[in-house]
């Protein structure tokens, strides 16, 4: 239906937008899902043959799920597939010829050990043991192969930092077709051990710190424990020892949306703090296919959740004049309804501005990337010359261009023109000149949609060989796998 005729129609009680395959909630068997508007918001409608109809919201802001249609992308397909395609998606995930997006993002589970019991882990920790050294150096080979080079490998779990050979797998993972090595965490251990932090930045780790708020009741739902003085105490370890930092905010509806602005200013004061990512709650499942919500999660209700146009708003809502909807677009490269971003410079006087305040982001769509800072790429050097003749030519039609021209000049120097420096270095530089907001909403079994899945671009490498997109190996594949962790601590 064209986006007129929705508008037109939209004070009718719903409206059909199309249809896509979903999930029942209490089989996990795709089923034919229409889409509706209702109340300038987004539905699924979705019919099972074995237990009903089932309804959940998917976009709080019907408007802004019509604005980001706009910016779909055709994908880049993988070098090489690991899986040929038998029963179809997601069931021959690995990726299967079918799979239309290669591998930006890999996050590799190397145990399933965690000194937490998180309610909200989709990670179905069992504590089996750890991924070996040699199986770890498999999955490197398998994604330097399928991709050629990384910008970021990333260490998860589990809580990884747990791992008896950690420092063995950051050994193989430091080889120059890697240009950053990621360690997502709880900060237990950060906050904790100062050698270990020490270690960390001989090592040049980045570090991926789980961070939900300023208040124990939060993590106290979310993590099972009040956590806020350990998570204090990292951030403090982290600014000493000068590692740079990623936050990664989990969101739940009447929890927690209203920390999100004083996370966001907390970003931008601190230097060591180079990005926020915000993840919308996904809904683990107490057993995958059983059809109930963990028990550990109570009071979910799939009609009232907070999704990505909700978190723009509560952002915007909380600080006024620092970011607003206008400043978010969507992520290029996978389905644009998974990640919606932005990029703040830095200006000479500390001060950030959003791109979008004075960049056509439709016309350098290409700057937005995975990267938590802006890609050191030739693509992006291109960019920014043309962005700084742009606000030339325009001169005192955008609010502060002396001042945003004044930092790109020196962003563009700063990054490129450093004579014999290597990935690892020109991204540390970068890293400076920028901060990014990512806003990331996986998928659980009422917001499953297949064609996000198909276009999937964070995975999780397997030791067999397998690429496995996040939320299908979460939601199909992983309690159905053998157990890949064979290093016992």
């Amino acid at each position: 239906m064209k986006k007129a005729a929705i508008m037109e129609r939209k004070q009718r009680d719903e409206v059909y937008l199309g249809s896509t395959l979903s999930t029942c909630p209490n089989c996990l068997d795709l089923v034919k899902t229409k889409i509706l508007a209702r109340n300038h918001s987004v539905y699924f409608q979705k019919f099972c043959p074995a237990h009903g109809y089932s309804r959940a919201l998917v976009s709080e802001d019907l408007d802004y799920y019509l604005r980001i249609k706009e910016y779909a992308r055709a994908g880049s397909i993988p070098h090489t597939f690991s899986t040929e395609k038998h029963k179809g998606c997601p069931q021959d995930c690995g990726l299967c010829p079918d799979h239309e997006q290669h591998t930006c993002h890999p996050i590799v589970e190397i145990t399933d050990h965690c000194n937490l019991d998180c309610p909200i882990c989709m990670a179905d920790n069992q504590k089996r043991g750890f991924l070996s050294p040699a199986k770890f150096s498999s999955i490197v080979e398998n994604l330097i192969k399928a991709e050629g080079s990384l910008e970021n490998i990333t260490l998860s779990g589990g809580e990884p930092s747990l791992h008896p050979d950690f420092w063995q797998l950051v050994a193989i993972a430091n080889r120059p077709e890697i240009s950053r090595i990621s360690l997502v965490t709880n900060g237990l251990r950060i906050a904790e051990e100062r050698d270990f932090c020490r270690r960390l930045k001989e090592e040049n780790i980045y570090v991926i710190l789980q961070w939900d708020g300023f208040e124990n009741r939060i993590y106290n739902t979310l993590r099972g424990a009040g956590l806020v003085d350990l998570k204090h105490k990292a951030l403090q370890n982290l600014e000493q020892y000068g590692i740079g930092c990623q936050l990664i905010f989990v969101v739940a509806r009447d929890l927690n949306e209203d920390q999100l602005g004083r996370t966001l200013r907390l970003v931008l004061e601190k230097d060591f703090i180079l990005s926020l990512v915000i993840q919308p709650l996904a809904y683990p499942m107490a057993q995958y296919g059983s059809g109930s919500l963990d028990d550990r999660v109570s009071g979910f209700d799939p009609l009232n959740r907070i999704t990505i146009p909700g978190v723009i708003k509560a952002l915007a809502d909380q600080t006024p004049g620092l970011v607003n909807s206008g400043d978010f677009f969507p992520l290029p490269c996978p389905n644009p309804e998974c990640v919606s971003l932005t990029y703040m410079l830095r200006l000479d006087d500390g001060r950030y501005i959003p791109f979008p305040r004075f960049v056509d982001m439709k016309k350098y769509l290409h700057l937005l990337s995975q990267s938590a800072t802006l890609s050191p790429s030739m693509e992006t050097e291109q960019a920014l010359h043309e962005i700084i003749n742009d606000l030339w030519s325009m001169a005192g039609e955008i609010p502060d261009s002396d001042s945003i021209t004044r930092a790109l000049r020196r962003a563009t120097h700063e990054i490129f023109n450093k004579t014999g420096a290597d990935s690892r270095q020109t991204l540390k530089v970068s890293e400076k000149q920028a901060k990014s907001i990512f806003i990331h909403h996986y998928m659980d079994a009422y917001n499953f949609d297949l064609a996000r899945v198909i276009k999937c671009c964070h995975h999780y490498p397997q030791p067999d060989g397998r690429i496995m997109p996040i939320c299908s190996h979460n939601l199909f594949h992983r309690s159905k796998e053998a157990n890949p962790f064979d290093a016992q601590g």
